[in-house]
């Protein structure tokens, strides 16, 4: 059945949080038209349309589809490997891997996802295995590659590139094969090829790229429309990338006082501060086998307290955060369980999870919450995140431009 001839959806919600920003709507109504969403109101203020779908959402909440602002398609921290083994995996091996990653992801909500760096060019070519209907799995926005300076961390995730004019060029190839957004490693080095090397380079402020380099970079993004992202720690090159109009730092894991009001000053969004990986005992730092390595524990520890200081802080004096999993998959409800375990509020971990990262996308006008003219992206909850916020990790409805999928793992 062809688009134009799809009955209405109906959509029936016990309580609709449409905008994470605004007091909820009860007893509401959707309409779903195709792709996109037609009426949003009460029962009193819709009438339901002759021969609709109805979608009987009556005893959950329903709220707009999740976005994960940060993620590595292949990799998963449930493997009995490293970041640098997975990402040399073989390309049957990684697309398999990031095939059951995505659908899992999406059985937990996200319908949205920027993704920042993988092998050769997987990310465009799951792209457009989900646009066509291939596979299933979240709206995909994607980088294609991620750039680091030639002593910079990751070398098995990145693609070494020196000096303002390579980064230019590289910025360009990557537009021409289909990216739509930059990822950099401003910060952190590594001093040797193994693993440890990649750790011992880890939660640091050591500045990777020069400030000339950084400028070069930002330009070529927006100068070409795309949004720029930039692996930053702490320390100098984190605060050059925001003064310059980066438009995310990413972890941010080392924060000092002094960054708060470069972050407010410059209206820049914190990506994926990695909750879940410092506080979750089951999945995170504290479950790995390297945890009683006493200098790495000691990292971890120090960047830990930080963000449990500052985050909050940032966010009560307006800063804006946009959770993701990174190499982790269905964590983000996680990240939204510890960001409030840290003294954050469960709205505002709505909105690191909808309205805030649909703002950094540039893509607000179409995702992050339930209204007329959007793509019909809504998921659906028993009981109520605002009040319990743990209630994420079990998602019911799962919608997609007005798709409904089932089955997903």
């Amino acid at each position: 059945m062809t688009r134009e001839f799809e009955l209405k959806k109906i959509i029936k919600c016990k309580n609709l949080i449409y905008d994470a920003d605004l007091d909820p709507i009860q007893n509401a109504i959707i309409v779903v038209d195709g792709q996109f969403i037609l009426e949003v109101g009460t029962e009193n203020q819709i009438s339901i349309p002759d021969n609709a779908e109805i979608i009987d959402c009556s005893n959950e909440t329903v709220l707009p589809g999740l976005i994960d602002s940060h993620s590595h398609i292949t990799a998963n921290y449930i493997y009995n490997e490293s970041l640098e083994e997975q990402h040399s995996s073989d390309l049957t091996t990684a697309s398999l891997r990031g095939s059951m990653n995505l659908r899992s992801d999406m059985n937990m909500g996200v319908t949205t996802m920027r993704t920042l760096g993988d092998q050769k060019d997987v990310e465009l070519r799951f792209k457009r295995s989900i646009d066509e209907g291939v596979i299933p799995g979240p709206r995909l926005i994607i980088s294609i590659r991620a750039l680091r300076p030639s002593h910079g961390t990751a070398p098995f995730l990145a693609t070494a590139t020196d000096g303002a004019h390579d980064l230019r060029v590289r910025i360009r190839e990557n537009y021409s094969m289909g990216a739509q957004c930059v990822k950099l490693f401003a910060t952190n080095i590594a001093n040797g090829n193994h693993y440890e090397d990649y750790l011992r380079g880890d939660l640091t402020g050591t500045s990777a790229y020069t400030q000339p380099e950084l400028e070069a970079a930002i330009d070529e993004a927006h100068t070409l429309g795309m949004t720029i992202a930039a692996h930053a720690i702490g320390g100098p090159s984190m605060r050059w990338a925001m003064e310059l109009g980066i438009d995310s730092i990413e972890h941010g894991n080392m924060l000092e006082e002094q960054d708060l009001e470069i972050f407010l000053k410059n209206k820049t969004f914190l990506s994926d501060p990695n909750l879940q990986l410092f506080f979750d005992h089951e999945t995170g730092f504290p479950s790995r086998d390297n945890w009683n390595v006493d200098w790495w524990q000691k990292k971890v520890i120090e960047a830990r307290e930080r963000s449990a200081k500052l985050i909050p802080e940032l966010v009560k004096a307006g800063g804006k955060i946009c959770l993701a999993g990174d190499s982790g998959h269905s964590v983000l409800w996680r990240e939204m369980m510890h960001m409030v375990n840290i003294g954050c509020s469960t709205k505002d971990a709505l909105l690191s999870v909808t309205k805030n990262s649909a703002e950094l996308l540039k893509m607000n006008h179409l995702i992050g919450t339930i209204e007329k003219g959007k793509f019909a992206d809504i998921i659906s909850v028993k009981g109520n995140p605002l009040t319990d916020i743990t209630v994420m990790q079990n998602v019911n409805l799962i919608m997609k431009e007005g798709k409904i999928y089932k089955d997903l793992i």
